[in-house]
């Protein structure tokens, strides 16, 4: 109750809206079948996600308390809302910290195909081993994973189509929402639950970072995160291309698009004026620049170097391993790029981790099968991130 509480005077984060509330002044939506409770129309929520049809009853504030009863039926509803768009907030809102990580690249970056294999690699490969548990919490989630994510590349093996802008699609802006919980010890060996967050996920169109208006009209949750996920795709490099062209066909090469380094400018920007920070000010935020695909970059990599290895997050996160990863990583980067990127990344984001990926095991280009999934260190940057906050340990030596 305590916790609960303090969070009732703190300012929270809405994770649809990015505006920020009062946990002590959100309402409540009833949430009684219409046989029971006549559905009315919200003027709040019809406003801001466009969608006018007749929800259940808004009832009026209710503190900081888990719930709220229905004048009306009766019937009492743990449906809590953001007061300024009045989307229905997590379960776990108030009970324990909140976490928004942004995955952005550009066009064809992989974002999608990536978050796709994070969230299962969460679940069934590295979570159990250290003791993680990453739940849904809510039905919009679970339905969205589903069929935009799992069912293309787990079940009908097919690539995923690109993500629609958000200026064309409202359901690209909500999020994915899991509850994290960790585990550990307690007395007579016993695992428990000692820790737990709520965590959510943006997907973001690659077209929708080409400008500065819509990043901060349709990415606001970019200001608003607590670590961001940079895919950076080393196809686009024209580097990387000139060195493939005799190892790759023209068909296996993505449409070159928007520069990282724009987007990264386009970033900056963006969350110095959010921040009200002065132009020469740097970032908080940690940033995680990830070369996606980079099974697709084989031939040029010393097949001796710590991105062939196995990691060993056994019990933590594998220092050492990250220490070797982004040294590699901005070794060639600096080969690849001139250095550009590497001079904004360090310049800017003074908390930042370089890394290398592949969350197909395969180049799809040129046709939308996939025809295994094969994962590469698609979890790396999520640890990372995760220790950057404190969740995890580090174990090994740097």
């Amino acid at each position: 109750m305590f916790n609960r509480m303090r969070a009732a005077l703190q300012k929270q984060v809405c994770p649809y809206c990015f505006e920020t509330y009062l946990l002590r002044k959100t309402p409540f939506r009833c949430s009684s079948p219409p046989s029971i409770c006549s559905p009315e129309v919200d003027d709040v929520y019809s406003a801001a996600w466009k969608e006018g049809a007749a929800i259940g009853r808004l009832l009026s504030h209710s503190g900081y308390t888990r719930s709220a009863r229905c004048p009306h039926c009766k019937h009492e509803t743990s449906k809590r809302l953001c007061p300024s768009c009045h989307m229905e907030l997590s379960r776990t809102t108030g009970d324990c910290d909140n976490l928004i990580f942004a995955i952005i690249g550009a066009k064809a970056a992989g974002k999608s195909h990536y978050l796709a294999v994070l969230i299962e690699q969460i679940r069934n490969g590295v979570g159990p081993a250290l003791d993680i548990l990453l739940e849904p919490v809510n039905d919009r989630t679970i339905k969205r994973y589903r069929e935009d994510f799992y069912e293309p590349i787990y079940r009908r093996r097919k690539v995923i189509a690109a993500t629609i802008s958000a200026l064309a699609d409202k359901r690209v802006q909500f999020p994915l929402s899991y509850q994290l919980s960790f585990r550990d010890r307690g007395l007579f060996g016993r695992r428990k639950i000692v820790k737990t967050v709520s965590l959510v996920f943006f997907d973001t169109a690659g077209e929708d970072l080409d400008s500065q208006d819509v990043m901060s009209t349709v990415n606001k949750y970019i200001y608003r995160a607590d670590g961001i996920i940079l895919l950076l795709d080393p196809l686009q490099l024209t580097e990387v291309r000139e060195q493939l062209s005799g190892v790759m066909r023209t068909e296996e090469m993505p449409e070159q698009n928007t520069e990282t380094s724009d987007i990264i400018s386009r970033m900056t920007s963006l969350l110095l004026t959010a921040q009200k920070l002065p132009p020469h000010a740097t970032l908080r935020t940690p940033l995680a620049v990830a070369f996606s695909k980079f099974d697709a970059v084989q031939p040029l990599i010393d097949q001796q170097c710590q991105l062939n290895a196995i990691p060993k997050h056994d019990g933590g996160f594998d220092a050492a391993d990250f220490a070797a990863i982004n040294g590699e990583m901005q070794a060639l980067l600096g080969q690849w790029n001139g250095g550009r990127i590497l001079q904004q990344v360090r310049t800017r984001f003074p908390v930042h981790g370089f890394f290398g990926l592949s969350a197909l095991g395969c180049n799809p280009h040129g046709t939308d099968a996939v025809p295994r999934v094969l994962p590469r260190r698609v979890e790396d940057p999520f640890l990372w991130l995760l220790h950057q906050h404190g969740l995890i340990k580090a174990v090994g030596k740097r």
